[in-house]
């Protein structure tokens, strides 16, 4: 049942082809021959839309102003900063030229639905002037356009007791408001009252029209001139009974072409209000586009499909389902013949990504979109796949600004306090399971600079087309203003997601739960092609260093160091060189199996044992080793520090019969280093910690170090920790400030928590860290530095 509701939503969204704009906003061009790529869209402009994308939809602006910059060029908008409106609402708006009252309108249904009932002879209220206090009773006499007073429908008002040279008013569908038969039986009786006792009617809304405004007298003159035009001459007649006979005969026989195109006759109530579907009020763009030639020949919907209809296609004596995207004809076919581009369920041999005849009309996954006659396309009757389109439904991101932010912020530094930077609305807002990528992205960006270089390395030969696009769009619309504004809203990192959906080999990206090391082998290893972080001593190369260890049922609480030793170990293998990052995946797999119930991060990593040639102290008097047993690992001390001798430790420590068997092997040593060692003690190598992403019940979240150095503070990040209403809300990121992270991982803070039996008892964030840790990410500030 909720498959089907769904369905149903998108159904009727996508038939919707009309909106009102909520509020100011940004579009992004996608055709057309605007000079401009990103352009402001005005609270009130009226928007057709013309297709849909992954996220958003594309639209044409119906505002005839500027249109040399709006004419024949389709936008890329998000729904939620559009009100959708009928086509004939959008018409009737289209007369009104203040746009907080097209708002107004459009945002009330019930008004919607009242104004779009209102037929030829019902009463209506007036309000002059837009003087929503004083109001009068009027018969609508006429609907319909009205070109010397501006694009759209107007209304046709017969006022009470009019004063004036001819009774009708022509008013914008923003001076009316109708009038209930409750409403209007109470007001009969109120003026039948006031007749029988001779009190006087209040102000009437003529004396308010005719008040000394000037441009008041300028529109009663225009209102005289087309009455004439139409037919109303009441120069030589007061009587309203008479000016009413006469008019059915007026709009008749005296009509404007335009007026009898729209009305028909008004003999009938219906059809005085009804707009022509064929009949486009809002020509300005097709009056404009004569002049050039519109390559992409867009054209309006037709018959029973429309942009979104689920069809079925006959493609060489086969029939295909897919969702139509584009209808229309395409540059060199005769004008009149329709064609519909159709993304199909499934890859066909002749299917292209959206492109026809080198001409992009929408974009797909490879052999995907068909273009064939419209004749060829049938209504089927299967639900639409709602798994593909529902995240142009539930797109409402809330009223917070996210912003592009172009070239080089630097990352986030706090010292001390960090209040000021969290709280709610801070960090990157979570939306369709997009957990794993939020907590990934925040714990690589927000307050370290180990991953730039990934947002700024020019494209190579061997790079897809699209990187400098996925590149920019992680810079300046999800890195930059993470770092500038501490928020970045979902539909900007959908943006990044239906990218990597299309790019990579890894599907669901823009809607299933998916785990950080596929989102990182997605983003950083197929599409921005990223020299890998790790080189091993096994010619390998990687993103991230799965832990495989064998569980030791003596360890109650095992840290990341001791786990990382004993899988280098045990997989007999090495670092070539000390890395920028380490990014470190647990012994555990996804949320289904953990290892150990608990894990200690290590806040300070030594590497110096799992480097490659990479000078190393005897365990025993740690001078430089220069032999490696492996036989001895835990005996002479912890970890691999524990299997590196001198030659003369290495004598004394094997004459023991227990160790007579073991099988020493000798170690190289750097030659600058060999040089130098009766000068210098062995050096350690040391990676410092700067965030743990954790996974519990599915949830991904992270905590992350606030700055450099061993003194930052940490917070806790939540992309989704709270959410403003149900199945068409939004979540509300959050970032809560951890003072007691470092104590957690010292010796200290790690025997207390050890002590606590239910885990249950735990406090709730180092609940969080030590049995939900799923990656910790490692980081070189010396290596950092030339890499």
């Amino acid at each position: 049942m909720e498959d089907w509701s769904i369905s149903k939503m998108i159904e009727e969204h996508l038939r919707t082809q009309h909106y009102v704009a909520k509020k100011d906003t940004r579009l992004t061009r996608i055709s057309g021959k605007c000079e401009v790529n990103v352009n402001p869209l005005e609270r009130g402009m009226l928007v057709e839309a013309v297709g849909t994308e992954l996220d958003g939809i594309r639209i044409k602006i119906k505002d005839p102003h500027e249109c040399s910059l709006w004419h024949n060029t389709e936008w890329k908008c998000d729904v939620c900063d559009l009100i959708p409106v009928s086509k004939k609402l959008w018409h009737y708006l289209a007369a009104v030229t203040a746009p907080g009252d097209r708002v107004r309108i459009a945002s009330n249904k019930q008004l919607c639905k009242d104004i779009e009932n209102i037929r030829e002879k019902n009463r209506v209220w007036f309000s002059p002037n837009g003087i929503t206090t004083v109001k009068c009773l009027a018969t609508v006499t006429l609907i319909g356009p009205v070109p010397e007073l501006g694009d759209g429908v107007f209304f046709g008002l017969d006022l009470q007791e009019g004063k004036d040279p001819a009774n009708i008013k022509f008013t914008a569908v923003n001076s009316i408001s109708p009038c209930s038969q409750e409403t209007l039986d109470s007001f009969r009786n109120v003026e039948r009252t006031y007749l029988n006792n001779d009190i006087l009617i209040p102000k009437r809304a003529e004396d308010f029209l005719s008040s000394g405004n000037s441009r008041n007298n300028e529109s009663t003159k225009l209102n005289g001139s087309i009455l004439d035009r139409y037919g109303f001459d009441d120069s030589a007649n007061n009587n309203r009974e008479l000016i009413s006979l006469s008019k059915d005969a007026a709009l008749t026989n005296s009509m404007h072409p335009v007026f009898k195109t729209v009305l028909g006759s008004t003999s009938d109530n219906c059809k005085g209000s009804r707009i022509l579907e064929d009949y486009n009020l809002l020509h300005f763009d097709d009056e404009f586009g004569k002049k050039e030639n519109n390559k992409h020949g867009l054209v309006p919907d037709t018959g029973d499909l429309y942009i979104g209809s689920n069809v079925k296609v006959l493609l060489d004596q086969e029939t295909r389902s897919g969702i139509v995207r584009w209808i229309g004809t395409p540059g060199g076919l005769s004008p009149g013949k329709l064609m519909a581009a159709v993304e199909l369920d499934n890859e066909h041999d002749l299917g292209t990504d959206g492109i026809y005849k080198e001409i992009r009309y929408f974009k797909c996954k490879p052999q995907r979109a068909m273009f064939t006659d419209i004749k060829k396309c049938h209504q089927s009757e299967t639900p639409i796949d709602s798994h593909k389109l529902k995240i142009n439904l539930d797109n409402n991101f809330g009223n917070m600004e996210s912003s592009v932010v172009v070239g080089i912020v630097r990352p986030i530094s706090v010292k001390g306090d960090l209040e000021k930077i969290c709280g709610k609305n801070r960090g990157i807002q979570g939306h369709h399971n997009s957990c794993y990528l939020d907590a990934t992205l925040f714990s690589m960006f927000t307050f370290t600079s180990v991953f730039d270089n990934l947002l700024f390395r020019p494209p190579h030969e061997e790079d897809c087309p699209q990187y400098e696009e996925v590149q920019r769009v992680l810079r300046e619309e999800i890195v930059n203003p993470l770092r500038k504004n501490f928020y970045v809203r979902a539909d900007r990192v959908m943006k990044l997601r239906t990218l990597l959906e299309k790019l990579s080999s890894i599907s669901g990206l823009t809607s299933e739960e998916k785990d950080p090391e596929e989102f990182l082998t997605s983003l950083v290893a197929q599409i921005l092609n990223a020299e890998p972080f790790l080189k091993l001593s096994s010619d390998h190369e990687a993103y991230h260093y799965q832990l495989f260890v064998e569980k030791d049922e003596q360890l109650n609480l095992p840290t990341v160091q001791q786990l990382l030793e004993q899988s280098f170990l045990t997989s007999n293998i090495r670092l070539k060189e000390v890395p920028s990052c380490l990014i470190i995946q647990m012994p555990r797999f996804g949320k289904s199996f953990k290892m150990y119930q608990k894990i200690q991060p290590t806040l300070l990593l030594d590497v110096t044992d799992i480097i490659e040639d990479s000078p190393r102290q005897c365990t025993v008097c740690s001078n430089l080793a220069v032999y490696e047993c492996k036989q001895c690992y835990g005996e002479c001390g912890e970890g691999l520090e524990s299997i590196a001798f001198c030659t003369a430790c290495l004598e004394k420590v094997h004459l023991h019969e227990r160790r007579a068997n073991h099988k020493p092997k000798k170690l190289t040593i750097p030659i600058d280093y060999a040089v130098l060692q009766e000068h210098c003690s062995v050096p350690r190598l040391y990676l410092e910690l700067f965030a743990v992403v954790c996974i519990e019940t599915s949830h991904y979240v992270s905590f992350v170090k606030c700055g450099p150095g061993s003194e930052a503070p940490w917070c806790f990040f939540d992309s989704m920790a709270d959410r403003k209403g149900e199945q068409n809300g939004y979540n509300i990121p959050e970032m809560v400030p951890c003072p007691d992270f470092p104590y957690w991982l010292s010796e200290e803070g790690a025997k207390e928590l050890s002590k606590v039996s239910d885990d249950r008892m735990l406090p709730e964030h180092a609940k969080r860290l030590f049995c939900d840790a799923y990656m910790c990410m490692y980081q070189s500030p010396d290596v950092m530095m030339y890499k």
